[in-house]
């Protein structure tokens, strides 16, 4: 914990040489960490806790797609029609419960090109508060579930992005690492589906790592609408000369295998 650790040491020194002025002023700087380390989990991209990917290179000038909380039928299926059809690859981090339900989905996310993270077992939203033991868990009956149809993988992102400082000796300890993002959309995992390229592109740039989501749609605005909207998205973003990349390629470092 690099960055969690020096500013630890900073707290502790500085309030021991304010003690010394002024008793009183010694919590200043230990509140200010407390504060820190209760903001830092949702930046990610701080690196506070320890390395998370939230960019990738933006020479030359191009983009990750990736996808989290699938397989779906409804929706996995038809986006991986799409994007067969546009000659995109992109990246699908998966729940290990849905993809242990459904594997040929996952099965065919790896035959078209596809990568594929981990995104823990339930997508527990608070499973950065949790003990070590049960990150580890939602790790590895992730991981087992993706193994089980050949896929391996070193990328895991935290459900909702929340980092923690349990995750990153779990993820050191199975050679793998935290991938977030740079860029998304607010749907709240296809809660609002209406808009969504409209919000999404005009804060696009090159390095970025946009993150949609192929989970079933709960907005009413239903499935094709949201199938259309990552149409426009993908559309968009060949209107900004933004390729889009592997994620593997983006970042420079492997996912898979």
């Amino acid at each position: 914990l690099p960055w969690a650790i020096a500013a630890a040491a900073a707290a502790l020194a500085t309030g021991w040489g304010l003690s010394v002025v002024q008793p009183s002023l010694a919590i200043v700087p230990l509140g200010l960490f407390l504060l820190l380390c209760g903001t830092a989990p949702f930046f990610p991209s701080w690196g506070f806790f320890g390395p998370t990917v939230t960019r990738g290179r933006a020479d030359p000038p191009g983009v990750a797609l990736t996808f989290d909380d699938g397989p779906d039928p409804s929706t996995t299926g038809p986006l991986l029609d799409l994007l067969r059809e546009r000659g995109i690859r992109a990246a699908f981090f998966v729940v290990g419960r849905n993809a242990a339900t459904h594997p040929d989905l996952v099965r065919r996310m790896a035959a078209e090109g596809h990568e594929v993270g981990n995104h823990s077992a339930s997508h527990d939203v608070l499973l950065m508060l949790r003990g070590s033991r049960t990150i580890a868990r939602e790790l590895d009956r992730c991981s087992e579930a993706l193994d089980a149809v050949g896929v391996r993988t070193r990328a895991f992102r935290p459900p909702v992005g929340i980092v923690g400082p349990r995750l990153f000796p779990v993820l050191r300890r199975r050679g793998m690492f935290a991938v977030a993002f740079s860029r998304r959309a607010r749907d709240f995992g296809n809660r609002r589906v209406a808009g969504l390229a409209d919000r999404l592109l005009p804060g696009v740039r090159s390095g970025d790592i946009v993150l949609l989501h192929d989970g079933p749609v709960v907005d009413e605005a239903g499935t094709q609408r949201w199938l259309e909207e990552v149409r426009h998205v993908l559309d968009g973003l060949a209107a900004k000369g933004l390729a889009v990349r592997p994620l593997s390629e983006h970042i420079d470092r492997s996912v898979n295998g």
